[in-house]
């Protein structure tokens, strides 16, 4: 008689749950996660106070821009880099990621805030070319700094104040040698270092 491997027999059981040891990877049935590692999930989105702050660039992706149909036609079909840049809260002192969004797009505005980037990290100075460069290992782990405003949703610009809806918006970056005196410090120590390959 023949034996054939059969990947569907049976199943070793579970045995104790696994403890979270690193983020990363699939979750398994029937592992637990410490309470400690779950963190704050149900904090909700956290409005910083209007200021500047410093920031370190902790991740970078890159996608496809396609507009939509609402589309104001001011920017076509193009890469599109979605940077993460983390401040620390000064009312808690937690972490904070933003997201800031450049377009590949050749206008006069996308060009002026890709360099306006490059000058915050350091990787270019005004008055010089500038080349694109969005490889991870010459982006992410930067550090700068940035102006927070608030933004008001579109829908809310009519309603009384208490009910508009607010949200944080990256009104600028500074050039690298230009540090606010008003900046809040982002404790480098608290933000993990890149390494190649980590997200």
């Amino acid at each position: 008689m023949t034996m054939y491997n059969n990947p569907y027999g049976t199943q070793p059981a579970y045995t104790a749950p696994a403890q979270n040891q690193m983020e990363g990877g699939e979750l398994q049935d029937g592992s637990t996660y410490s309470a400690a590692d779950l963190g704050d999930y149900d904090k909700g989105y956290v409005l910083l106070p209007e200021g500047d702050y410093s920031f370190t660039v902790v991740n970078l992706e890159t996608k496809r821009y396609q507009p939509g149909p609402k589309s104001t036609g001011k920017i076509g079909p193009c890469k599109q880099i979605v940077l993460k840049l983390r401040v620390i809260n000064p009312e808690d002192g937690e972490q904070v990621d933003l997201d800031h969004n450049l377009f590949m797009w050749n206008s006069r505005a996308c060009t002026g805030m890709i360099a306006q980037f490059y000058d915050s990290i350091g990787n270019h100075r005004k008055g010089e070319p500038l080349t694109f460069d969005w490889r991870p290992e010459v982006i992410i782990g930067k550090t700068g700094y940035l102006k927070v405003n608030h933004r008001i949703h579109q829908d809310d610009r009519n309603k009384p104040v208490d009910e508009q809806r607010r949200y944080n918006n990256i009104q600028r970056l500074y050039p690298k040698d230009s540090v606010p005196a008003s900046a809040v410090p982002n404790a480098q120590n608290n933000t993990p270092a890149w390494q190649s390959g980590n997200f």
